[in-house]
């Protein structure tokens, strides 16, 4: 999966299917999780799809942290050359624009030994490529977004008359939220993006449950979807965040992914099962890469204890059956293409290890059970209650850094060092305003 295939015919047959398109965006997302973007005139990308022209990129465009942005951080002196290569099998119309659509892409460090290690989108072609090689078994994903709409340059709750109010209510979905809802779903439907519900969640929040798709269109789908998102409310003059912690005291946002795999049966389920949960405290670095994101794991939102319960959403994994879990440890600050690459090499690396289950199913209010009781179901371990607790977890997870890649380690753990230095001297409200400016 190494080589990216000339794409003119793809990029050919879309602009005719399409011929309103003038521009496309080619996207990446950084290890900052943030969308990175060059608009391209459609002329110029046949060039690049014909293999007539390299598009070039600053060697930053993987390293800007949010906390020093726009200021980078190189992890070496030496310069490098870097190449944004489009997957033109992931073009889609941009429903929110009419003359506009985006494809995702690789990263290639042109002089590394090995240049497509730095990439996660390619990382995670590798490892649906050995998923289904070494088991036969193909994987779905869906994702679930959360998001508050805010107003003001201070990000404030919107000051409606009909109010979001609650779970699963038709408050706040009775005049023009509804109808800015109305038009981002008619703009996903145009960019081919399937959904299962909405529903409104709690204060000011709302959550889009996305169609399943095979794991790189499902990532790719929640990237435009969550664009859309932002781009439809902010022409009403409101703010869709999704930021982990969008108020000081509030709510707080996730991204719940949902995997299953198929063909693949009792007992290799559990090792895969017991690989992720071995490797938890690792995966949040990737899932909650954000210093305020794990005021998710001291509340419900994506639990306080390792373990997993069928039907549980108060532990880091909802079991839903034997092939299909939904992994909450997971928000918006993430690059998606690791963290789905980093739980399936866990639950790999437990099944090649044959790793034991130990953890019981639990079926009942983890914060409801005294020490005794957490015991009989091994919730035992707490999750990371820092961002620096997580980093330093990976630092220490030989295997998982094996396994994601020597190299994208190199460049992402000093960045979170960087970005745990420059942030625990801000304030919380200097970040919160930071964070709704990206997420």
């Amino acid at each position: 999966m190494d080589k990216i295939l000339p794409g003119e015919d793809d990029l050919k047959q879309f602009l005719q299917k399409y011929p309103s398109v003038k521009y496309i965006r080619l996207q990446w997302i950084d290890f900052s999780g943030v969308l990175r973007t060059r608009f391209l005139p459609s002329e110029r990308c046949l060039k690049i799809a014909r293999g007539e022209e390299e598009y070039l990129l600053p060697q930053v465009s993987m390293i800007i942290p949010v906390s020093t942005a726009p200021k980078c951080f190189p992890t070496t002196d030496t310069l490098e050359t870097w190449v944004l290569e489009p997957d033109w099998s992931s073009l889609r119309c941009c429903g929110f624009r009419q003359h506009h659509a985006s494809v995702m892409c690789f990263v290639r460090h042109k002089e590394a030994q090995e240049p497509y290690d730095k990439c996660p989108r390619m990382l995670l072609c590798r490892t649906l490529a050995r998923l289904e090689r070494d088991w036969g078994v193909k994987a779905l994903a869906g994702f679930e977004i959360e998001f508050m709409l805010l107003e003001g340059r201070n990000a404030q709750p919107l000051d409606q008359l009909d109010r979001l109010n609650s779970y699963q209510t038709t408050a706040g979905l009775r005049g023009q939220t509804l109808d800015t809802l109305e038009e981002v779903l008619d703009d996903l439907e145009k960019a081919s993006i399937g959904i299962q519900h909405f529903h409104t969640e709690t204060h000011d929040q709302i959550e889009i449950a996305l169609s399943p798709e095979s794991p790189l269109q499902a990532i790719d789908s929640l990237i435009l979807a969550q664009e859309t998102i932002r781009t439809v409310f902010v022409r009403h003059g409101i703010k869709a965040t999704m930021t982990p912690k969008p108020l000081i005291k509030g709510p707080t946002n996730g991204i719940h992914l949902h995997l299953s795999v198929d063909k693949l049966a009792l007992p290799h389920t559990d090792n895969f099962l017991a690989g992720i949960l071995n490797h938890m405290s690792s995966l949040c670095a990737f899932g909650m890469a954000n210093f305020d994101g794990y005021v998710r794991t001291g509340k419900d939102a994506a639990g306080a204890w390792i373990g997993f319960g069928t039907e549980n959403r108060d532990l880091p994994v909802r079991k839903v059956n034997d092939q299909h879990w939904e992994f909450r440890m997971l928000d918006s600050t993430s690059n998606p293409y690791l963290f789905t690459a980093a739980v399936l090499l866990a639950g790999l690396g437990g099944i090649d290890e044959k790793a034991e289950l130990t953890w019981e199913d639990c079926g009942v209010f983890p914060h409801s059970l005294d020490e005794g009781q957490r015991t009989k179901y091994q919730l035992t371990k707490k999750m990371p209650g820092d961002l620096k607790n997580a980093v330093d977890s990976l630092k220490e997870d030989t295997a998982m850094r094996q396994w994601v890649g020597v190299d994208l380690c190199h460049s992402y753990i000093p960045l979170k060092d960087k970005e745990i230095e420059v942030f625990q001297e801000m304030t919380e409200e200097e970040r919160r305003i930071r964070f709704t400016e990206y997420f």
